[in-house]
């Protein structure tokens, strides 16, 4: 177990619509440790799905927590009743939970930096100021404190093995103007829509920060492509800003790439047999460029088909239908990870 938290900074992922881990199972599945073989949902995750995540051998979940909603006011009063619940059934069934850290209170973002935001609205505008960051530090910190190794939240929870969060993802695609209000600047932090710097170039801005690189061990990216050569050339794009900035020693977290199983409409719905096609060809290429890259984690977005999608090939990107139905794509993700994709 990693002894301390790593903050997985700077989230530096190609927009969505633009498109621009182990046990018993196969060799594959075998080269790399459990947690490399992640998933992201789009729905709300309840104890049968965590359930059977445990039984398909998945080994990270990907999960937004959300500053404004545990933070609601100026007051300190953390309400973690919402994200407790998931870490628990997720240690109960040996799942690592990777956190992405997202969405500024209104009394931060509004209150405290003066932006012309409301409510809901102000999640995206990180924050700016030196007040602004100081809360941002304080939420981290409660939360680490909270779930990270020798956590409260651990001391509280006998019942359930010690799964300490070690990694926080800091932000979600903040080259894209969809989250990151007003607009997309790597100098603006130290904290997709086709509204979106590039994320290798905005990876190369965000380098060119003096000290940034004190700041973050690992780069998360969203290399959403419809073919692996597409996949596969956006990421060796990342590697190389990563290895001219000097920081070879980064790590490398696919918190999301995916395809949908429908057919028609647009590039990434691949359909049903495409869907698990190139799934296997995605986790092939980063199990053989995880050493050499220092993938640690690869997250199939998404977990269940939802109807309630933010984009469109989104609705069937899920391994499994909104019925809860395996896709090829589901046993072809339990083969690598050497897990049952049986009914449930």
């Amino acid at each position: 177990m990693r002894q301390r938290a790593r903050a997985i900074g700077i989230a530096t992922a190609i927009a969505l619509l633009t498109a621009a881990i182990a046990g018993t199972g196969t060799s594959v599945a075998a080269k790399a440790p459990a947690e490399f073989y992640g998933v992201v949902p789009q729905t709300h995750l309840t104890a049968n799905d965590f359930e059977r995540m445990g039984t398909g051998k998945v080994g990270s979940v990907r999960l937004i927590m959300n500053w404004a909603a545990i933070d609601p006011t100026q007051q300190g009063d953390y309400d973690w009743s919402s994200f407790d619940p998931l870490v628990l059934e997720a240690a109960a069934n040996g799942i690592q939970v990777l956190p992405f850290v997202y969405g500024t209170p209104a009394w931060v973002a509004s209150g405290i930096d003066n932006q012309n935001c409301n409510g809901g609205k102000c999640g995206a505008y990180a924050p700016k100021g030196s007040a602004a960051l100081a809360e941002w530090s304080t939420f981290l910190t409660a939360a680490v404190e909270r779930y990270g190794p020798d956590g409260g939240f651990w001391a509280t929870h006998p019942e359930v093995p010690n799964e300490p969060i070690v990694d926080w993802q800091l932000w979600n695609e903040q080259n894209s103007k969809t989250f990151f209000a007003p607009k997309p600047s790597a100098k603006a932090e130290l904290a997709g829509s086709r509204k979106a710097i590039r994320g290798s170039e905005y990876l190369e801005q965000l380098y060119n920060v003096r000290g940034v690189k004190n700041y973050f061990e690992a780069v998360a990216l969203h290399p959403y492509g419809a073919t692996i050569a597409k996949v596969s050339s956006q990421v060796e794009t990342y590697r190389k800003v990563i290895k001219q900035a000097g920081d070879s020693g980064a790590g490398m977290y696919v918190t999301e790439v995916g395809a949908g199983s429908a057919s028609g409409g647009n590039s990434l719905n691949r359909g049903t047999k495409g869907q698990a096609s190139l799934l296997k060809e995605i986790y092939k290429y980063f199990t053989k460029k995880r050493r050499s890259f220092n993938v640690e984690q690869v997250d199939w977005f998404s977990w269940q088909d939802s109807a309630q999608s933010i984009c469109s090939w989104c609705a069937s990107s899920g391994l499994l239908t909104e019925s809860g139905k395996a896709k090829p794509s589901y046993k072809a993700f339990t083969k690598l990870t050497g897990g049952n994709s049986g009914k449930h």
